[in-house]
């Protein structure tokens, strides 16, 4: 039997496998449902809130392997974004995707012509570079560290690279190692990003559907492991039952995983905390199904509060009921307070018909990623540290949707190797 602790998009990759291979397992969940940190929300008025503002990329090679693409019924952004500060508006659009708009990039005056092909030619130099090569060692330098080297710490820093790179990593620093920036560099690049129309969720509620209800337990979290000698022979869950097992695997964050190991919970990595706020209104405020990037400083030397916003009914309709229309705003390393209130007051100094919008929710994730400023790797955890026990997800790899799915997979693979 091969017990996988969380269900998450990990977890439920590796029960995907080890049930196509016909191996016994069982998945145990602390929650009421699947998803983890990918789980979407419908309020009784049919407003369909993300935890967190997350997006799928078409050129996750996992995901395309594991997820039924049409039925998800993807809903695409447009590849680029929506700058604006106090002067005015400019889109950027990545010219793989928008050739058309080549004839007009040299015209845009939001940054240089040296910064959009230097930019051009670094995320060129990545496209040939493998997904092991680009994410397997750590750079040593900080995100902002490679992009000064670079010579793009000009205007382009503040009015693209930052709000977009921050909100992609949690880190309004830019403190994320350079190796994970150019992997995902690459994968916008040459991908597409897209919701679901159904919300993120159903990314995770289609793998579930897959896999047989009996094999998944929720509402069952594991207060403990059994172990004997160097290995772990069950599992005790917190009403007190207890489950052997031959194989375990801990689909869990990483704290849970330090608790559950007994390792020092203090050499834990710092964890990334975001806010989403959702408003709701009845009028477009802008064209295009686009993410818009907040100049960060305003012409009073002030910093926004909100990282970035995006209308997500301009890309994705199913999002609000009928008539209706949904905003999310990222804010990062949120303060106490009314922050709705301020963010709505932002958005609306730049779109002044966000006045009559509504707010509708806070969803505050306090352990939404964990830190990978250069030196991360050093602080996960062992991912195999006994002969019958993995680690998956994003305690043990880097921290996307497509990896977390990986690493799920890769350990299920070596299970079935070990077991012949």
């Amino acid at each position: 039997m091969v017990i996988i602790v969380g269900a998450g998009l990990a977890g439920l990759a590796c029960a995907t496998h080890l049930e196509e291979a016909g191996a016994d397992w069982l998945l145990l969940e602390a929650s009421p449902g699947a998803g983890g940190r990918v789980v979407t929300e419908i309020t009784p008025e049919g407003y369909r809130l993300d935890r967190g503002f997350q997006v799928l990329l078409d050129s996750y090679p996992t995901a395309r392997r594991l997820l039924d693409w049409e039925a998800l019924l993807p809903r695409y952004f447009e590849s680029g974004a929506l700058m604006v500060d106090d002067s005015g508006w400019e889109r950027f659009l990545n010219p793989l995707r928008h050739p058309d708009w080549l004839l007009a990039a040299p015209l845009a005056t939001s940054f240089s012509l040296r910064e959009k092909i230097t930019l051009a030619a670094y995320a060129a130099m990545q496209f040939p570079r493998s997904e092991r090569s680009l994410a397997a060692r750590e750079c040593g330098r900080t995100t902002m560290e490679e992009l000064v080297r670079l010579g793009l710490d000009g205007p382009i820093l503040e009015k693209f690279l930052r709000p977009f790179f921050s909100g992609v990593f949690l880190d309004p620093a830019l403190g994320t190692d350079a190796s994970i920036f150019r992997h995902d560099l690459k994968k916008f690049a040459l991908g597409r990003a897209l919701l679901p129309a159904g919300g993120m969720g159903e990314i995770t509620s289609q793998l579930a559907a897959k896999l047989p209800s009996e094999r998944q337990r929720y509402g069952a979290a594991v207060a403990r492991l059994k172990r004997q000698d160097d290995r772990v022979t069950g599992v005790e869950l917190s009403g007190g039952e207890e489950i052997s097992c031959d194989t375990l695997v801990l689909a869990t964050d990483e704290g849970a995983s330090r608790r559950l190991l007994g390792l020092p919970m203090e050499q834990g990595r710092a964890w990334m905390e975001v806010s989403t706020l959702y408003f709701t209104g009845e009028r477009p405020l802008y064209e295009g199904a686009l993410l818009v990037l907040p100049n960060r400083l305003k012409l009073d030397g002030t910093l926004r509060l909100v990282t970035h916003f995006t209308d997500l009914t301009n890309t994705a309709p199913e999002y609000a009921p009928s008539g209706k229309r949904l905003l999310s705003a990222t804010i990062l390393t949120p303060s106490e307070g009314d922050i709705a209130a301020r963010a709505q007051a932002e958005i609306t100094e730049l779109l002044p018909g966000f006045a009559d919008w509504k707010f509708l929710k806070e969803v505050r994730i306090r352990r939404a990623l964990p830190s990978q400023a250069p030196g991360f790797r050093r602080g996960q955890p062992e991912r195999h540290p006994a002969p019958n026990l993995w680690l998956v997800g994003d305690q043990c790899a880097h921290a996307s949707i497509d990896s977390a799915l990986a690493s799920g997979l890769q350990a299920a693979e070596e299970v079935l190797a070990t077991k012949g």
